[in-house]
């Protein structure tokens, strides 16, 4: 076998500019999960030790507040370095070959949590959908090997469209992110327009037998809000919602203008910031912050035992209207995809970058001459998503437990902290003082919360699925990326005479 020599696999990536300025936002606005959040926030406050002052406003404004070094991040350097990746770019040009064994591991923890996230978003979305179909009047239900294999279907549509053209890929995941802030902003609307009176009368008709809302209203003992209450769910804003704006930068290099590339990140932060919060403040508007509270958190009412309170099935029955009720239902459940429909794009994108540097085999940078898409990317990852998905399917009961899986992406994030900061300090002539100076102040604030987070997730194992199986899960992956980095780099050095690591000081092309 011969292989040819140079830097990178190829001279230029054979991407194409496909992603307009509203594909490059609502494909982040799909990273940060609104619909998913909105529709799950119960699991976790069902496994609080308090409910006391736990109020989800404040909670998302101090979340986003936390965010905004890593958009300034985000933001500077995918301007600065637009290239397919994005923050495995950064990352792995700013530390250079001497640690690239620690990058690689760091990156590969981040990608897998990545497709654990997507499997367990694909059977939340089956469950959302079985949860909104007798507010329909549809009363199906459906066993588990069914709901697995909604789930691959799902996934399966999903990556086909992106195989076929990634133009196709993009406009789905853009028109499902649209259908579904649409039906949140319907959501809201609905609670913030109908007198509460009607909607507790509404409500009582989807609480489940043995709960009234003056049971569960007056169960609550306490303030709307506290410090350690808010304190406390920070960690479920990292987990769904507002560190996740790495999908317009990792597809940088296939985004059409400037400001496309300039403005999609603190764009797509501020969208998600005001539906988020509003969102869960209409909830409290319509419907009172006590009941709102109790209600979330009780597994019999929530659907984590039995029930099916959440933002999504409560604006359905409070819309009293047929036809918005079928849409707020359908919107729900596009979310779920949308999510999937972003992922299927950017998974595909890490493993993209990681052959083009070498360490992967070629074939994850493979594009189709007739399709122009990574095609078997997108096929190894549709195969390892529909093992997970089954997998997942099988011992759903451990979804919360997952959530430890976290503290891999938030170690990346904190590194790509510190990426930011030598990245500013080596280019003085790329950027005017001020960028710099804010890139230097933004990476060391980036670096400091993603370690608060890492220490929320650790300090609270009981919370925040601190076990075995996510640990375990996150050291393999980051053990696999390491050994996959070493062996690469022995296989060309020992045949072709090649050290693959000097990609690590060179600019990938676009």
């Amino acid at each position: 076998m011969e292989v040819k020599q140079g830097v990178f696999l190829r001279e230029s990536t054979g991407l194409i500019k496909e992603a307009g300025f509203w594909d490059a936002v609502s494909i982040n606005i799909a990273n940060m999960s609104i619909g998913a959040a909105l529709g799950t926030v119960g699991l976790t406050l069902a496994a609080l030790p308090s409910i006391v002052g736990v109020n989800l406003v404040y909670a998302s404004l101090v979340a986003f507040l936390l965010s905004v070094p890593q958009i300034i991040v985000y933001s500077l350097l995918t301007t600065l370095i637009p290239r397919t990746g994005g923050d495995y770019v950064w990352l792995t040009r700013a530390f250079g070959p001497r640690v690239a064994w620690l990058v690689n591991g760091l990156v590969m923890a981040f990608v897998i949590q990545a497709l654990a996230y997507y499997a367990l978003i694909a059977i939340a979305g089956v469950f959302q959908l079985e949860s909104v179909l007798p507010i329909l009047g549809l009363n199906v239900s459906f066993s588990t090997w069914d709901m697995i294999a909604i789930a691959i279907a799902f996934f399966t549509v999903i990556v086909l469209a992106n195989i076929l053209g990634t133009k196709y890929g993009f406009r789905l995941m853009t028109i499902l992110t649209t259908i579904s802030m649409i039906g949140v902003v319907i959501a809201i609307s609905i609670m913030l327009l109908t007198p509460r009176q009607t909607a507790i009368a509404a409500i009582n008709n989807l609480l489940p037998s043995g709960y009234t809302y003056s049971s569960l209203a007056s169960s609550y003992k306490g303030p709307e809000a506290t410090l350690s209450g808010i304190l406390m769910v920070i960690p479920f804003f990292a987990l769904y919602v507002y560190p996740w704006l790495m999908a317009g930068p990792a597809i940088a290099s296939e985004i059409r203008g400037k400001s496309a590339i300039k403005y999609n990140v603190p764009v797509a932060a501020l969208i998600t910031m005001a539906m988020a919060t509003i969102g869960f403040e209409a909830m409290y508007y319509s419907l009172g912050f006590g009941f709102v509270t109790e209600a979330l958190s009780n597994p019999n009412v929530n659907g984590l035992v039995s029930g099916s309170f959440n933002f999504w099935t409560v604006a359905m029955v409070v819309s009293h209207n047929a036809i918005l009720s079928w849409f707020i239902g359908i919107s729900s459940v596009t979310w779920y995809l949308a999510v999937l429909a972003y992922g299927a794009i950017v998974v595909v994108r890490y493993w993209f970058a990681l052959a083009f540097d070498r360490v992967w085999p070629s074939t994850f940078a493979y594009i189709s001459p007739r399709l122009g898409t990574p095609i078997y990317a997108h096929l190894f990852d549709l195969i390892v998503t529909s093992a997970l998905i089954t997998v997942t399917g099988l011992f759903y009961g451990t979804f919360t437990a997952l959530y430890g899986t976290e503290v891999g992406p938030l170690t990346y994030l904190a590194f790509v902290g510190i990426a930011a900061v030598i990245i500013a300090l080596r280019k003085n002539n790329e950027l005017s003082g001020r960028a710099r100076a804010a890139l230097i102040t933004a990476g060391i604030l980036q670096f400091l919360v993603f370690i608060y987070l890492d220490y929320e997730f650790l300090a609270y194992p009981q919370i925040w699925g601190g076990n075995p199986l996510a640990y375990g899960v996150i050291i393999g992956a980051f053990v696999l990326g390491v050994i996959a980095y070493l062996v690469a780099r022995s296989i060309y050095l020992r045949r072709y005479g090649m050290d693959i690591s000097v990609a690590y000081v060179e600019i990938p092309p676009e």
